[in-house]
């Protein structure tokens, strides 16, 4: 590493420890930060930003201001951002660029989204905000008893303009022999690096996750990481038991986006609990018109404001997840909230008519089940059409001859137990499944057409 690196790296290093420092906070104590960050944001915001300087009252309560979708953003973008520099037209190109990895004007991080809407999302972060969101995934990792220096891979998006690539990349940034992993290279070169490198952290997507534990438990992966996290996209049971089948482990799971890169983790001693970073963020959980769901009620959306990022303010920001916060104590102690589920994202809600009328709903991590019990299963996608649906899976090579039938009766049962009218069902084993195009190469369980 250059002087230059090992000096933002500390300074990283130092915030996360700030950050660890509150786990000790009382709740009221939480709240009194986050009222705080918000002060200033709201008065940064308004004085900078042509279009919060028109939207935002200052009297009113942050629950009466208005939302932002990602539409309005991408609309106003020119007139919301808060650096003079930024356009963008420029952000576009540099995001689209060769270089688009290296900071713009050798300060602004640049990262494009399509989400799940298909909308293309362009979010910057300068060098303070920036530094302020990987500490936040510092945090994270020293929450999972991570040390500095430890063997870490990150396995998520190719090089480029999407935010995993360059968390992983800083992560790993202290250890140059690290192997350089994307969910894109090849399975049989990230088993063949993994090997080599002998990882004690491992993070990544839970797709490429099972792969993993698959070839773990196959024999040809041969490593023993003493924490695992996964995170990005749904993490299933299915993708939990297998990780405990092939290290003993239970993974750990990170909530992560890019509009806010660390947004909360669970940890190893209470791997369902997943905590919400309240001093980086206010999250709103609520209904589909904007309304406030209890503790212990799925939402439909959450509302984010990240408190800390002041180039590009994100002030009620429209995310489709559906998540439920617990309404239980924080079995960890600290301060902040912690959810009892990450469904899935709106967009990935399947429909179908219910024997009893009306309608039917179903997310991922339900019609994902069964497949918990389907170890010859080695993933699968689910593929909703006009034709009916298609269930596309991944077999082990010693998969049982009648596997493809068992997934097709599995899949008719969790549709018989929630009471909807089963559609035309095919199961198609597959050589591979496609990733979404672009630069995250995530993929979707659900694929809704």
């Amino acid at each position: 590493m250059t002087a230059a690196a090992t000096t933002a790296l500390d300074h990283v290093r130092a915030l996360a420890a700030e950050q660890l420092a509150r786990d000790g906070w009382s709740r009221d104590r939480l709240l009194a930060h986050q009222q705080d960050r918000l002060r200033a944001l709201l008065a940064h915001a308004r004085e900078r930003s042509p279009y919060y300087r028109e939207v935002l009252d200052p009297q009113a309560a942050l629950a009466a201001l208005p939302t932002l979708s990602k539409a309005t953003l991408m609309e106003q973008w020119d007139r919301i951002v808060c650096d003079d520099r930024l356009r963008l037209a420029d952000v576009v190109a540099h995001a689209a660029g060769p270089d688009a990895a290296e900071p713009l004007h050798g300060e602004f991080q640049v990262f494009s989204t399509s989400g799940a809407s298909g909308l293309r999302g362009l979010f910057v972060y300068d060098a303070r905000d920036w530094a302020i969101a990987l500490a936040g995934t510092l945090r994270g990792v020293a929450r999972c008893g991570v040390r500095p220096g430890a063997r870490t891979v990150g396995i998520g998006a190719p090089p480029g303009a999407h935010m995993s690539a360059r968390i992983f990349a800083a992560l790993q940034a202290a250890s140059p022999e690290a192997p350089r992993l994307s969910a894109l290279t090849p399975l049989d070169e990230i088993v063949a690096a993994l090997n080599a490198y002998q990882p004690q952290f491992l993070l990544g997507y839970p797709s490429v996750g099972a792969l993993l534990a698959a070839e773990q438990l196959a024999g040809r992966l041969r490593i023993a990481p003493t924490r695992i996290g996964f995170g990005s996209e749904p993490l299933t049971a299915e993708v939990r038991e297998r990780a405990r089948a092939a290290w003993g482990i239970d993974p750990v799971e990170y909530y992560a986006s890019t509009e806010l890169p660390a947004l909360g983790t669970s940890t190893p001693d209470h791997p369902r609990a997943l905590e919400l970073f309240e001093d980086l963020a206010i999250v709103e959980v609520v209904d589909g018109d904007g309304r406030p769901v209890p503790a212990g009620t799925a939402g439909a959306k959450i509302l984010l404001t990240n408190l800390e990022s002041c180039t590009l303010p994100l002030i009620r920001y429209e995310l489709p997840d559906r998540v439920t916060v617990s309404p239980e104590p924080n079995p960890a102690g600290r301060p902040y909230r912690h959810l009892a589920a990450i469904e899935g994202r709106t967009a990935d809600t399947l429909t179908f008519p219910a024997r009893a009328g009306g309608a039917v709903a179903l997310l991922p991590l339900r019609l994902g089940a069964p497949f918990a019990r389907m170890p010859a299963v080695r993933q699968f996608q689910i593929v909703h059409d006009r034709a009916g649906l298609e269930v596309r899976i991944v077999l082990d090579a010693a998969a049982p001859a009648d596997t493809a039938e068992r997934v097709r009766r599995a899949v008719l049962g969790v549709l018989d137990e929630v009471g909807a009218v089963a559609p035309p069902l095919r199961v198609e084993p597959v050589a591979a499944l496609e990733r979404e195009p672009g630069a995250a190469a995530k993929l979707k369980l659900i694929v809704a057409r």
